[in-house]
């Protein structure tokens, strides 16, 4: 293990595997990743990974779109790709006046960012996802680029793209401590040995807050808890000849999507704390999962 790099990037999830693979790709190549335990051993591998172009301003809209054409270039990658559904179509879906001049306005900054968002009403959204009933829905947004994709093989690939740049990775590597020194370059303590470097990049995930207060750092990041389950076979999946788009309901807190042939359904916790006992009440429940 290197005794001393330019950076060293702590947490080997998707936004540590990222940072790992784009330093490269900017030409840093003294760089290295430690990681705990295995790559993605954290919450990405059994993330539902979405990948979606909405965002709410123009820089996310850029950040999703790189990332998607990142993603399509890892999955038609020959040597190693990427399972990634691209082009699955997603709506988000409304049913309050606010929400439907929200996504217009949503489509309108997309499209001075090269992303066409089309918004439609409901019995738009039903012909396009056969599944959903428009009972008290108005309408929604649609993503013609949403998809998902599979998170350890990303992490995976993203690694092995900055090891072939010249970025090391080390697994199985807890960090006890970091000291920061007064020329402001860091000492990053392992159970392997300690790491001098330049810069050290917290990649925490749902610990990041034990890895700031190394730095004697707090940072405003709660950990969310999703419920989802996964449903048998629907034969309306099953016979269709394409695959059924993403659906979203920001407020309700919920998503579905395609998995095989049914479909995989998740909540946020908040959603859940929301509902509380009126769950188990078939009105809610009707309007918040698909038919």
């Amino acid at each position: 293990m290197k005794a001393q790099t330019r950076v060293v990037v702590i947490g080997g999830g998707i936004a540590g595997c990222s940072a790992l693979y784009h330093l490269t790709q900017e030409g840093w190549r003294d760089v290295v990743l430690v990681e705990r335990d295995e790559l993605t051993s954290g919450t990405t591998w059994h993330s539902a990974a979405q990948v979606t172009n909405f965002g709410t301003t123009q820089t996310m809209v850029g950040l999703k779109s790189h990332s998607i054409r990142l993603y399509q270039a890892l999955a038609a990658d020959p040597d190693y790709p990427v399972t990634y559904h691209h082009s699955d179509d997603g709506i988000r879906l409304a049913n309050t006046p606010a929400q439907m001049d929200g996504y217009r306005h949503f489509a309108s900054m997309a499209r001075d960012m090269g992303v066409a968002f089309e918004v439609i009403d409901a019995q738009e959204c039903a012909r396009r996802h056969p599944l959903i009933s428009t009972d008290n829905l108005l309408g929604g947004l649609w993503d013609p680029s949403d998809g998902d994709i599979d998170p350890a093989q990303l992490c995976q690939t993203l690694a092995r793209r900055a090891r072939l740049a010249g970025a090391e990775v080390y697994r199985h590597t807890p960090v006890t401590g970091l000291t920061q020194h007064k020329d402001d370059n860091w000492t990053v303590h392992t159970t392997k040995g300690d790491i001098a470097c330049e810069i050290a990049v917290n990649a925490g995930g749902y610990r990041v807050n034990e890895v700031g207060a190394m730095m004697w750092a707090e940072h405003p990041a709660d950990s969310i808890e999703h419920q989802y389950f996964l449903t048998e076979d629907i034969p309306a999946i099953a016979e269709a000849a394409h695959r059924m788009p993403l659906l979203r309901w920001a407020i309700s807190d919920y998503y579905c999507r395609q998995a095989k042939n049914g479909l995989l359904v998740e909540f946020y916790e908040q959603a859940y704390k929301t509902w509380g006992d009126g769950w188990d009440r078939p009105e809610i429940r009707e309007r918040a999962v698909p038919r």
